[in-house]
């Protein structure tokens, strides 16, 4: 979908160069090469535009017919994917101070359907406002995870089903890609707010808002992921505590078990002098006597713990 508003907020449908913001939502290729004819720009900016491991990224761009133009990459998250590769995917914008050029894979900030805004804000607060609504995506999926995290806390405490350890895992994953996605991110947004700061070209509150905002999603990344790293470690120390429990109480079973099956060994010696032999009872007297061995094994098993 291609959308372009003039510097009245109207929409239009014609020159490309003419337009003060452009959106391309899920461009196709056609659409794509049209604009990299258009404004002149390198070939191989959107060869990753749906790729998680893309990198956020800030640079000019002098070629491009756009006069001063320059291109940032940063990223956005879908929450209705299953999977941390699709759900991540970047946002790039390609602007100068009369121009911005937008490709997404979901719908804009929703300030970009007002058009009181898109007449009186600058193209680079317009862009501010579209990365903090990116940032806002990821905030609201990270407050899913501390949530998460909270119920995995409880139930590392309590067992080690193999669901909880799964949902771990993928959350594990998930913080990962977060983690380096923000990296990057904050490094191109410090790189972008400075450049903006140099040419004073957006309200210094609302780059300080942009600056807080990523700080903040970086933080909760970090915190986050030392906290799973830390139900990760006590999953693992419950799955050795009760396999340590497991192996002590079949050592003692088995300890139980060998001390009739001694007593009953001994008696079934094919050689004289047994105590017994001639004796009627003598068979249910020796079973007796093992049971009784075995169960006075056992309570001194239980009175030491072995047993639990």
């Amino acid at each position: 979908m291609l959308t372009m508003y003039n510097n009245q907020g109207q929409l239009i449908s014609h020159d490309l160069l003419s337009a003060k913001l452009i959106i391309l939502v899920q461009p196709t290729a056609a659409e794509l090469n049209h604009l990299e004819k258009t404004i002149n720009c390198d070939t191989h900016i959107f060869t990753k535009q749906t790729s998680a491991t893309e990198v956020s990224h800030f640079n000019a761009l002098p070629d491009c017919k756009l006069k001063g133009a320059h291109i940032f990459v940063s990223f956005n998250f879908d929450p209705k994917q299953s999977e941390i590769e699709d759900s991540l995917y970047p946002t790039i914008a390609i602007f100068n101070s009369q121009h911005l050029i937008l490709i997404l894979q979901k719908s804009p900030t929703p300030i970009f359907q007002d058009k009181t805004s898109i007449t009186k804000l600058s193209v680079e607060v317009l862009l501010i406002k579209q990365l903090l609504y990116q940032n806002y995506q990821f905030n609201k999926e990270l407050d899913n995870i501390k949530q998460a995290i909270d119920e995995l806390d409880h139930a590392a405490r309590t067992s080690t089903k193999t669901q909880s350890l799964k949902q771990a895992t993928d959350l594990m994953k998930t913080l990962v890609y977060f983690n380096h996605t923000m990296n990057d991110q904050t490094t191109s947004i410090n790189s972008l707010t400075k450049f903006f700061k140099e040419q004073h070209l957006a309200d210094s509150i609302l780059i300080i808002d942009l600056i807080l905002s990523q700080q903040r999603i970086t933080k909760q990344i970090k915190v986050y992921r030392d906290l799973l790293e830390s139900i990760n470690r006590l999953f693992s120390a419950m799955m050795d505590n009760h396999l340590n429990n497991l192996m002590k109480y079949l050592d003692s079973v088995a300890l139980i078990i060998s001390i009739p099956a001694l007593i009953s060994s001994i008696w079934g010696m094919n050689v004289g002098g047994l105590p017994g032999k001639e004796n009627k009872f003598g068979f249910l007297w020796v079973l007796l006597f093992g049971l009784a061995l075995a169960i006075i094994s056992s309570f001194f098993l239980r009175r030491k713990n072995y047993l639990k």
